[in-house]
């Protein structure tokens, strides 16, 4: 039986992103912050209750999450964005990506699969980009850029900080691909950069 597929976002002017960005956190937040602070991080976020695992959810309450995680718990954040990301990608192997193309991808050698996912990475790209614009730079060596990003838009940082973004890659990479695969971001749009660079290495 194929996994359910994403429906894209209405055409409506409202940027969108996959609530995985929310939902694959939270459960985190409680475990390492406690409900009384994830409670609290969701309501400056304006969610005062959890999106639907279903569909899209508004943008800008994800992306808010995020960076006040970020703003008031610097040390913890990225490790809960990245197990974030992870758990993310391990939904969308589960439950958005058909089994027949899975079956595929894991028998090609990596040379043929790495393209092949890179190209259904960016064909649901709405996913996870929001109201930014991904795209594939290079496919040997695979490299893609997300241009206004919106998880970071406004934020400030001397080193790239797109912590949930690369998980998710790492992940479905390293899943599918080749366990050897690992993510790298090279530039980040909160550093000054026009895109966030990710690497597949």
């Amino acid at each position: 039986m194929n996994a359910p597929v994403a429906i894209p976002p209405p055409d409506d002017g409202l940027a969108r992103i996959g609530p995985g960005s929310v939902l694959e956190l939270v459960p985190l937040m409680d475990d390492v912050l406690g409900e009384a602070e994830r409670d609290r991080l969701l309501m400056i976020s304006g969610m005062p209750e959890l999106p639907p695992d279903q569909g899209m959810m508004a943008e800008t309450p994800a992306a808010t999450l995020h960076q006040a995680l970020r703003a008031d718990h610097p040390t913890l954040a990225p490790a809960l964005t990245i197990r974030a990301g992870e758990r993310t990608a391990d939904h969308i192997i589960a439950r958005r990506i058909p089994k027949a193309a899975l079956q595929v991808m894991h028998h090609l050698p990596p040379w043929l699969s790495a393209p092949l996912l890179a190209s259904v990475i960016a064909k649901h790209a709405w996913t996870f980009a929001g109201s930014g614009k991904f795209k594939v730079l290079s496919k040997q060596p695979l490299v893609f850029a997300l241009t206004d990003n919106p998880v970071v838009r406004g934020e400030h940082s001397e080193e790239p900080i797109c912590d949930w973004h690369s998980a998710v890659f790492q992940r479905l990479f390293s899943s599918i691909v080749d366990p050897n695969l690992r993510c790298v971001e090279t530039h980040c749009c909160a550093s000054g950069s026009k895109s966030c660079i990710f690497e597949i290495r």
